[in-house]
């Protein structure tokens, strides 16, 4: 009974923080500032190219795809046209969203060790961790593409 409420609680702040994520004002995400700035060690993503994030991070689930079609309104298209260039912005600032998604359910995750206290709870709490880091990482890795490409829009 214990896993059912950890799989319910993760489930429930998965949607709770995702939808924060929607309604956050977009003007308050600085994505220079901690904790979405591009570090010098991230070499502008290249340390991402080394984990060979571009062959795998189409294999992992996408739930914005599902929830653009449930929820258009919530959720921005990820792929832009060549008319749609302009949108490079907010694409990054929907990046830092989803880093930040992703980071604040990987760290509520561990609340699972006090619903289910014992080993199963500290392994399911690992393994929800470790199912969000991938999608952490994605983000670090698409961030400085899309803030290069952004300022190219920027300077023509």
């Amino acid at each position: 009974m214990k896993v059912i409420f950890c799989l319910l609680y993760l489930l429930i702040i998965s949607v709770v923080i995702f939808l924060i994520g929607r309604i956050i004002p977009r003007n308050w995400i600085k994505e220079n500032k901690f904790p979405f700035k591009i570090y010098r060690w991230e070499k502008n993503g290249k340390i991402y190219e080394k984990l060979k994030i571009k062959k795998w991070k189409t294999k992992l689930p996408d739930a914005s795809l599902i929830l653009n079609k449930v929820i258009p309104s919530l959720y921005p298209t990820k792929r832009m046209k060549n008319k749609e260039i302009s949108k490079a912005k907010v694409l990054v600032k929907e990046s830092c969203i989803a880093e930040g998604t992703h980071k604040t359910v990987s760290i509520l995750g561990i609340f699972c060790i006090y619903i289910w206290k014992s080993i199963g709870g500290v392994i399911i709490a690992i393994m929800f961790y470790l199912f969000n880091v991938p999608f952490i990482l994605i983000q670090r890795y698409n961030r400085p593409r899309l803030e290069k490409l952004s300022n190219k829009i920027k300077d023509c």
